[in-house]
């Protein structure tokens, strides 16, 4: 059973228009569809996954949300990504130490189900690596989402969404912190991120000649860590909230859902 971090921290200002068009809620890990929030559905999938044993949600005081039950554990803000997910992994060893590996998910990725959270780690779980990062092809995200309005990173095998749900090893985030803050500082601009990894990296990408494999390599020589990329049949995964039309998106999934309509 793997320990697992959901990142429920946020920027109520950057969120506000998402915010307002969701009911005026305080934060998007409150969102609620069909009864539940999204935190409630990402914590439901991952503990249903029967992969899961604890969670950790670390950015959300506890007194906004209901009881989630003895394995979820409220963690505070601790400052960014990197550091969250620190504190995350410290919890974990404060009560008798941390899975080999640990899932870490975002909190708005509401459509995920416990079948999609146990076909992604057993994707992952073959791989000797530091971290797995799933990512979503444009093919399926567009025939499960058509007029998403998600973002693709163009490669020379096609153009890739990235999901949010990681597999790793705790101990990657022991290594280049310089590096992983610039990595996640540039997560939103593709250019921010593929200049972290070098030069040569920027320029097969601009040609778009950089390969997944060849992008494996290379990051994995940048941060000093082995990485695989999972290309994940589930566009839930990286159907995150950022934006409204992207929770209008995720409620028309839902209406479809409940009336056995499919997409495409």
């Amino acid at each position: 059973m793997l320990d697992a971090i959901i990142a429920a921290g946020g920027d109520p200002e950057k969120d506000a228009a998402l915010l307002a068009h969701a009911g005026n809620v305080p934060h998007k890990a409150l969102i609620e569809l069909d009864g539940q929030t999204s935190l409630e559905r990402v914590v439901s999938a991952l503990l249903g996954s029967g992969r899961i044993g604890r969670i950790a949600v670390v950015g959300l005081s506890p007194e906004l949300c209901p009881d989630l039950g003895p394995r979820v554990t409220f963690l505070p803000d601790a400052g960014g990504m990197l550091e969250n997910g620190e504190a995350g992994v410290a919890y974990f060893r404060s009560t008798g130490g941390v899975s080999e590996r640990i899932v870490a998910s975002s909190c708005d990725i509401p459509l995920i189900t416990a079948e999609i959270v146990r076909g992604l780690i057993d994707q992952c779980l073959p791989y000797d690596v530091d971290f797995c990062y799933s990512i979503v092809s444009r093919e399926v995200m567009e025939q499960a989402f058509p007029g998403s309005g998600r973002s693709f990173i163009p490669m020379a095998d096609g153009w890739f969404a990235g999901g949010d749900i990681v597999v790793a090893k705790p101990g990657m985030l022991d290594s280049d912190k310089q590096k992983w803050r610039a990595l996640i500082g540039g997560r939103k601009t593709v250019w921010k991120q593929v200049r972290v990894i070098g030069l040569g990296t920027l320029f097969l990408f601009a040609i778009r000649r950089l390969t997944i494999a060849g992008a494996e390599r290379r990051a994995s020589r940048a941060l000093g860590l082995t990485g695989k990329a999972i290309i994940s049949p589930y566009a839930e995964v990286a159907m995150d909230v950022d934006k409204p039309h992207h929770l209008d998106a995720v409620r028309a999934a839902l209406v479809r859902q409940e009336t056995g309509v499919q997409s495409g």
